[in-house]
């Protein structure tokens, strides 16, 4: 037997609703985007956070664990513009409860970066047109990742990721690796074929 006509129509709403919440959750995704700069040494970053009243400057550690860094340039703004904060110098900053964006500008130790965040977001890292990740032996993307190289440089996007990591590398450090590659393949030719060849020999 068929519903009653009232009941499809409250199931179709009930759809329509669902529909829309999902579109609007969807389009309202958080962002943290992050480029490094051309001497390799530092990064901008801009987060997206939602309800928050405060923020901490840290990084993964050994262990995942959150260890705080040093940073600059902090700023905080919203759609009306920046935003008062406090507590800069120590590692983290407070404001008035809402949805803010967040950027600062963080020193780089090595050819990698890795962020980790407390909600899920859209997470970018834009890399300078002379640094790569292609070769895995000097670079590296973690899972989840869409690498989008281009002659501008090079974009990795991880979708609704609390967590990225990427490792690159310049044209040198490929040069290094092709030369100490050729360097030990010559190596094994000197050293291996006399002995391939006596062996023969004494068969």
């Amino acid at each position: 037997m068929q519903p009653p006509n009232r009941d499809r129509r409250r199931y179709s709403v009930a759809l329509i609703c669902l529909a829309l919440i999902l579109c609007v959750g969807s389009a309202s995704a958080l962002s943290a985007n992050y480029t490094v700069r051309e001497n390799g040494t530092a990064y901008t970053a801009e987060i997206e956070v939602l309800q928050a009243e405060k923020y901490a400057f840290t990084e993964p550690g050994l262990m995942g664990e959150p260890v705080r860094i040093t940073v600059s340039n902090i700023s905080v703004f919203n759609e009306t513009g920046p935003v008062n904060f406090t507590g800069e110098d120590s590692g983290t900053i407070e404001f008035p409860e809402g949805n803010y964006t967040i950027r600062y500008t963080a020193p780089l130790k090595t050819n990698e970066l890795t962020v980790m965040l407390s909600d899920k977001s859209n997470i970018t890292i834009s890399l300078p047109e002379h640094y790569r990740v292609a070769n895995p032996f000097l670079g590296s993307v973690s899972t989840g990742g869409t690498v989008n190289a281009t002659g501008n440089g090079t974009t990795i996007l991880w979708e609704d990721a609390r967590s990225a990591q990427v490792r690159y590398y310049d044209a040198f450090q490929e040069q290094a690796l092709i030369i100490f590659g050729a360097f030990w393949i010559g190596l094994v030719v000197i050293f291996l074929v006399p002995y391939l060849i006596a062996r023969r020999k004494k068969e």
